[in-house]
């Protein structure tokens, strides 16, 4: 079912082999390795996501899903991206390994930034390891941002247009993204998000919690503060797991990044 007045309408993700869903969900399976991949990523994009919610219909079923258009162009660049979001754990390791490309190693982030490695492309190899995908909330929403150019580019939109798509098509998007800040580690330190409830610190302190609130660390310039959670999401049961965050603390503009990403594209791609 599709909520068109949530951060975003089209979410996708691959499914490993082995997991099974309920019949109200609909997954999809593909001849081709190279036609799931460029799905996923033309799926994960904000152009997509637009094309979904503009055809008013309130159920994703198969009908809808075959006119949904699939980039023909960048398919090196989108893989990398989509590849290091989805392959988090050993049960994608050929996934991983039957989708890469050793392409993948002359490529390179569009935007300088110690948070996202430069060396990140150039150590992929076929075999995957724990350092294969992106595990910072900082890297992935960059990942996301340079999917959501390069299928711009590929469905022959411009940069104008697709900014106006993110500014008058996802008002809830864009109230997350300018209240979401980051630490020097690419962290998401604090956050509005609904997506993303208990992630980074609460914005006040709670009564008898020795966590730190939003509101008492965001100004700091230097130095750390911790939170400590129950990490329920590994297997042999909850643990308790410190994080810590390292000041100091910023927001992305989603439009610059838009704009530089372009560019970097455009340059790379003399103008295609």
């Amino acid at each position: 079912m599709i909520g068109p007045s949530g951060e975003r309408t089209l979410q996708p993700a691959i499914i490993p082999p082995g997991p099974a869903h309920v019949g109200t969900i609909y997954s999809y399976a593909f001849q081709h390795l190279t036609d799931l991949i460029m799905v996923a990523a033309a799926w994960a994009s904000v152009p997509l996501d637009f094309f979904l919610k503009s055809t008013g219909v309130a159920d994703l079923v198969p009908s809808i899903a075959q006119r949904l258009p699939v980039p023909d162009s960048f398919a090196v660049e989108m893989s990398a991206r989509i590849l290091m979001l989805n392959c988090l754990t050993s049960h994608y390791a050929d996934l991983w390994h039957d989708g890469f490309s050793e392409v993948f190693r002359s490529d390179r982030w569009s935007k300088h930034d110690p948070r996202l490695p430069a060396t990140k492309f150039r150590d992929l190899s076929p075999r995957w390891t724990h350092n294969t995908p992106l595990r910072t909330q900082f890297a992935r929403r960059q990942a996301l941002v340079e999917i959501d150019i390069l299928v711009s580019m590929a469905l022959k939109l411009t940069l104008d247009e697709l900014r106006t798509i993110y500014r008058v098509q996802f008002p809830v998007m864009r109230q997350y993204e300018s209240d979401t800040w980051y630490d020097r580690r690419g962290r998401v330190v604090f956050t509005n998000s609904k997506g993303l409830v208990g992630v980074g610190l609460p914005r006040t302190a709670k009564k008898g919690d020795p966590t730190q609130g939003w509101n008492d660390v965001k100004d700091m310039k230097s130095g750390t503060v911790s939170q400590t959670i129950l990490d329920d999401t590994q297997s042999g049961g909850p643990k308790e797991r410190t994080i810590v965050f390292e000041a100091p603390f910023d927001r992305c503009d989603r439009e610059r990044d838009y704009e530089i990403a372009w560019a970097h594209f455009e340059k790379r791609f003399g103008g295609s």
